[in-house]
């Protein structure tokens, strides 16, 4: 295993302050309780903390500049592709550092920060490997596999997970951003042995929305519910995955044969139960059709078909149990996306653990949002609280940032409030990018902009008068508004709010969201 380190130099300070590769980061650090910490002292002792990843291009640079100085990198076993130069890493442990640290001010958190290769299995075992026998204390991975894992927390990544867990680590999860692109259902066989798919002509159809002279990247998996907790056990239960275009003519097709063979290493077969297609798709409409090859499946079988990549829409997506492996596993504290309806969510098995905003703003302007962002805020407030008391656990350290408010407490009527939904007996969300600044703390908060019969408001799982509590109502149905300015105001039902407030209301008796709502309880905040 390849270990490098690089250390700063210092000119007696141990840490040195330079300008944030994010511009909107000071504004969370407010809204979700971070700032207060920065001021403290630690009582603790410095936290060991790893962010495993498939990539870091660029990370030398930042030592001691936005990344502690002292992290270590480790290249793993197996040498990554010599043209992927992949940022996603840097990025996560960044924003870890930056909200850890108060962007390397705040030297009393510093931790002790190893960035980890993750790309394969290969590497990935041994970094875990690695993280055991050092006694890490927290990891970040804003990562999920495909495949790997049949929904149900187990399957050999989430093996390895186990091990990290068990010898008490907290692994923090990313959810992943698959909830519109992921489609689960039984395993059931028809005419010419094709398997059943919710789509015309026994398919799953799935739509490229690129630009005009652009194209969509696109990464296909099918997988089923046959992985072992052992990597070397293979299957005998074999599908095949056909790509199509509108017509039905085969674009591109996976058909690897599947093998129970611990040692299989032939061209054209796998131990593994997964095909994957990868293509450059035009704009328009393509199917995924599924064949039955083994003919050896139960009615306890299950398939899942995900696909990744700018610009794809899969019309027939499954609503609500979309997360991958190792977010599935209950024993990591798997982090979602508040802003983001691509986030993946799992009710069946009441994931994810925590919710968190993920909107990340560059110094060029670009903004990227998705559950990876937001598991890298949330290592970083429980960073914090650990390192200040080194004995939480990972229930400890839920219970200290979990809110105590859910999307079935239920507030005022909408006769009282004088407005409705604009969808079918339900609320319907309104996309921001960027997010207006009045409403960036609610949002922050767990709240959702929807589209009301009397223009845009913000609907929250709790009383909004949490927001404000020197705020006093006089009449039971006054408005809470976010002010232009920034702050909270109360102002009478039938009064005239200032130009660019907005009101935040409780989910009303009658109606909520029109999508499923955030799991109960979730919203993160120190």
């Amino acid at each position: 295993m390849k270990i490098f380190v690089f250390c700063a130099l210092m000119l007696g300070l141990t840490t040195v302050s330079v300008a944030s590769p994010f511009t909107n980061t000071d504004s969370l650090k407010n809204s979700l309780g971070f700032t207060p910490y920065y001021s403290s002292q630690n009582p603790g002792r410095k936290l060991k903390v790893a962010v495993l990843d498939k990539g870091f291009f660029g990370y030398e640079k930042e030592i001691g500049r936005t990344l502690p100085a002292g992290t270590r990198y480790v290249a793993g076993p197996v040498a990554n592709p010599e043209n992927l130069k992949v940022v996603h890493g840097l990025k996560m442990a960044q924003i870890l550092t930056a909200m850890m640290t108060n962007d390397m001010r705040a030297s009393q958190w510093m931790p002790e920060l190893t960035l980890y290769n993750a790309f394969g299995y290969s590497n990935f075992k041994a970094a875990i490997d690695d993280v055991i026998a050092r006694q890490y204390d927290l990891v970040l991975y804003s990562e999920v596999w495909e495949y790997g894992g049949n929904g149900d927390g187990g399957g050999f990544i989430n093996a390895e997970v186990n091990r990290a867990t068990r010898a008490g680590v907290i692994w923090v999860n990313a959810a992943g951003n698959f909830a519109l692109t992921t489609y689960n259902g039984p395993l059931t066989t028809v005419q010419d042995n094709w398997v059943l798919l919710p789509d015309q002509n026994n398919a799953l159809a799935l739509r490229c929305q690129a630009a005009a002279g652009k194209k969509c990247s696109a990464k296909i998996v099918l997988s089923w519910n046959d992985f072992k907790d052992d990597v070397e056990e293979g299957t005998t239960k074999d599908l095949d995955l056909a790509l199509t275009d509108d017509m039905l003519n085969v674009i591109q097709n996976s058909a690897l044969k599947q093998s129970a063979d611990r040692n299989e290493g032939r061209p054209g077969f796998s131990k593994y139960p997964r095909e994957i297609i990868s293509a450059e798709l035009s704009p328009g409409l393509y199917f995924l059709r599924v064949k039955n090859r083994s003919n050896n499946f139960t009615n306890r079988d299950q398939l899942r078909i995900t696909a990744d990549g700018d610009g794809l829409v899969m019309p027939s997506h499954s609503r609500g149990e979309s997360i991958l492996n190792p977010a599935d596993n209950p024993t990591v504290i798997t982090v979602g996306a508040s802003d983001s309806d691509r986030s993946s969510t799992s009710f069946f098995k009441d994931k994810p653990d925590l919710l968190a905003p993920s909107s990340i703003k560059l110094s060029d302007g670009t903004e990227y949002r998705g559950s990876s962002n937001s598991a890298a805020i949330v290592a970083a407030g429980l960073g914090i609280l650990k390192s200040r008391e080194p004995r939480m656990t990972r229930k400890d350290l839920l219970d200290a940032v979990s809110s105590k408010h859910n999307w079935e407490q239920r507030g005022l009527s909408l006769n009282l409030l004088g407005f409705g939904p604009t969808g079918p007996n339900c609320f319907l969300d309104v996309s921001f990018n960027p997010i207006p600044e009045q409403i960036r703390d609610v949002v922050a908060r767990g709240g959702v902009p929807v589209q009301t019969t009397a223009a845009i408001r913000v609907m929250v799982a709790f009383d909004p008068i949490l927001l404000a509590p020197h705020l006093q109502r006089q009449l039971l149905n006054d408005m809470i508004v976010a002010l232009p300015q920034g702050g909270y105001g109360i102002f009478n039902r039938r009064a005239m709010i200032p130009p660019g407030a907005v009101e935040i209301f409780q989910r009303p008796l009658e109606a909520g969201l029109c999508r499923p709502t955030p799991v109960n309880g979730k919203n993160f905040r120190l």
